[in-house]
């Protein structure tokens, strides 16, 4: 049911003819929820990577704790949000139709865990590969190439969004955060069709 709705959120060519870019059915996005919820099964838990590889780093105790609430905070919001889309898309979201499904993710009702599903196909689509896992034998890591936005001629490309300072300044005063929540909210607005509700 996750990997329905990741897909409705971040269409590949799979969910959307005509888009050329794989999404988050492609990426495997669903499996970085999976380990994310999952993630201390293990030990060390798959919170933070080591370099490329599949080694993760083991948690300071304070760590540990905050990171045991967050997870155990997401693995409910999961629970809730898995029922009540079902219970939106007339009793089995994987089943219904995709119009239906749409409807159930435009609820809202499930504005809050649309959005947590949202993010975590983004984070697994775009971002890197270890948080998935490694994939399987043969098969690609599904991850779409980013590139540098072009701006428009005679459209300034206004850098200060990045550095924190003037108009749309981030409260970060850090450009890479700046960045990202740039970029999570112009991809909402792309997904929501130009709102967040």
């Amino acid at each position: 049911m996750v990997r329905e709705a990741m897909a409705l959120l971040v269409p590949g060519p799979t969910d959307l003819p005509g888009e050329r870019e794989p999404g988050a059915r492609e990426a495997d996005a669903v499996r970085y929820a999976d380990r994310l919820l999952g993630a201390f099964r293990v030990d060390p838990p798959l919170i933070y990577a080591v370099g490329s590889g599949s080694a993760h780093v083991p948690l300071s105790p304070e760590q540990r704790h905050g990171w045991l609430r967050r997870v155990g905070e997401l693995q409910a919001a999961y629970r809730d949000g898995t029922a009540l889309l079902d219970r939106l898309a007339d009793g089995d979201f994987a089943a219904a139709g995709v119009e239906v499904r749409h409807r159930a993710l435009r609820d809202p009702r499930a504005h809050a865990f649309r959005d947590l599903l949202f993010d975590h196909a983004i984070e697994g689509t775009y971002g890197d590969p270890v948080y998935r896992g490694r994939p399987a034998p043969g098969r690609g890591t599904g991850v779409t190439p980013l590139t540098v936005p072009q701006h428009p001629a005679g459209r300034p490309a206004h850098p200060d969004h990045a550095t924190g300072t003037g108009r749309g300044s981030a409260p970060y005063g850090d450009e890479t955060a700046a960045l990202l929540r740039d970029f999570t909210d112009a991809a909402r607005q792309v997904v929501l069709g130009g709102t967040d509700g």
